[in-house]
């Protein structure tokens, strides 16, 4: 029996022994695959199959960092949509969604952490860009894992409206998303849904749907809930420019060379664990009349020409993606020692002109800060106190940057805006 004992504590300190010096690990999949079309090169889609982490217990956070360089012959001179999924329980899953730039080298990075129940063991993975041009893009994603305790460790991701081209303004392609029932989880103690949407297409009235403002609904089991002003605003000042082209005009939900930003909506207090829910998401209604379904449209007096060329004058539509997701069981705000605990800070002003006020909290005394650019380069690295304390990044040009603090292998991250 004491054999025993002295086995199961050599066990629980070895276990503690290992958390501790847990590492951060960065895993590279697609490494600089060559995507485009023509020329005898066919690869806009690129599907294939990796090895991630199979014990995720240890990291709180995955990053997605996606990276577009330049084949021989130079980038594809048009921003082109782009997205990332993954194959799970015999369904695909958008992880993320980004815009190349013009004829140019960018990259991002994208918080994919409530996939972790997909992104660990052999992984499926779906990178297409909608180009049509040889040489296209060399693409590299990597998988960023980061040590820590993660908040939910089991998060559940459902599909809804997934991978719809939605034409917009056309009445002989009436858009009418269904309405999704969902029972939500049992266990699921925070949901939310994530709707990802860019609008395309343009050379019709107001420009739809590329450069048209549009007001979105969500309804909860029959009721309006939620608005969504599907309009980008920040164009101008995109980390990846300048650029060639139009990179500098907002549009409908995304920026030339920018990733896409979901919009995310609590459902927690509208729904009840065991119980369905009905979702419905309803484009704001659109009546396209330079378009050839218009039977009153008349080129050269309704407009300029009333036949799409798909130069000019593209079918206006969005390209939609959303799934509900569950965060199940009680999240972990403690751990079983104090040592285990996410570093807390707060920052403000955020945006800033780059001058922001830190207030690091927590359980710790001394923090390392690392100020990272959106292709994860690390820009600065420095040792701070907990408490109050000024940060000078006014040095850095405008854009997004993330602010990674550590302590005693744990760490916390913050998008930092600087305009």
């Amino acid at each position: 029996m004491k054999r025993v004992k002295n086995f199961l504590c050599f066990l629980v300190i070895f276990s503690f022994s290992l958390f501790l010096h847990a590492q951060d690990s960065t895993i590279t999949t697609l490494n600089n695959v060559h995507q485009g079309n023509g020329s005898g090169l066919a690869t806009r889609t690129v599907i294939d199959t990796f090895l991630l982490p199979h014990d995720l217990s240890n990291y709180s956070q995955i990053k997605m960092h996606i990276l577009l360089s330049c084949p021989a012959g130079g980038c594809d001179p048009w921003d082109r949509f782009a997205n990332i999924s993954v194959y799970h329980d015999n369904d695909w899953y958008e992880i993320g969604r980004y815009i190349t730039p013009y004829r140019k080298s960018c990259g991002w990075v994208i918080d994919v952490s409530d996939y972790r129940s997909m992104l660990k063991d052999t992984v499926i993975l779906n990178s297409f860009i909608d180009t049509w041009t040889n040489p296209g893009w060399l693409v590299k994603i990597d998988f960023e894992f980061l040590t820590g305790v993660p908040v939910y460790s089991d998060i559940k991701v459902e599909n809804l409206w997934s991978n719809y081209n939605a034409v917009s303004g056309d009445t002989t392609q009436p858009i009418s998303l269904p309405v999704i029932s969902r029972t939500i989880d049992a266990t699921a103690t925070s949901v939310k849904l994530k709707i990802i949407n860019t609008g395309h297409g343009q050379g019709n009235l107001d420009n739809a749907a590329e450069f048209s403002q549009k007001t979105h609904h969500v309804f909860v089991n029959g009721i309006q809930t939620f608005s969504q002003y599907l309009w980008r605003t920040n164009c101008a000042t995109n980390p990846c420019s300048p650029q060639s082209g139009s990179w500098h005009y907002n549009r409908a939900g995304w920026c030339p060379g920018a990733d896409v930003i979901p919009s995310e909506y609590d459902l927690t207090s509208y729904v009840t664990p065991g119980q369905p829910v009905g979702l419905e998401y309803r484009l704001q209604n659109y009546f396209n009349t330079c378009s050839p379904h218009n039977p009153g449209c008349i080129t050269g007096s309704t407009c300029t020409d009333c036949n799409y060329n798909y130069t000019g004058h593209t079918e206006p539509h969005y390209k939609i993606a959303s799934q509900l997701i569950s965060y199940l069981g009680s999240p972990n705000t403690t751990t079983t020692h104090e040592l285990f605990a996410v570093p807390e800070f707060t920052i403000v002003p955020n945006p800033s002109a780059g001058i922001f006020e830190l207030n690091i909290s927590g359980v710790y005394q001394n923090y390392h800060l690392e100020v990272f650019d959106l292709i994860g380069k690390s820009l600065i690295s420095i040792n701070a106190m907990k408490g109050s304390q000024m940060l000078n990044l006014s040095t850095l040009p405008k854009g997004i940057y993330f602010l990674n603090i550590r302590a005693e292998g744990m760490s916390s991250v913050k998008k930092l805006i600087i305009n």
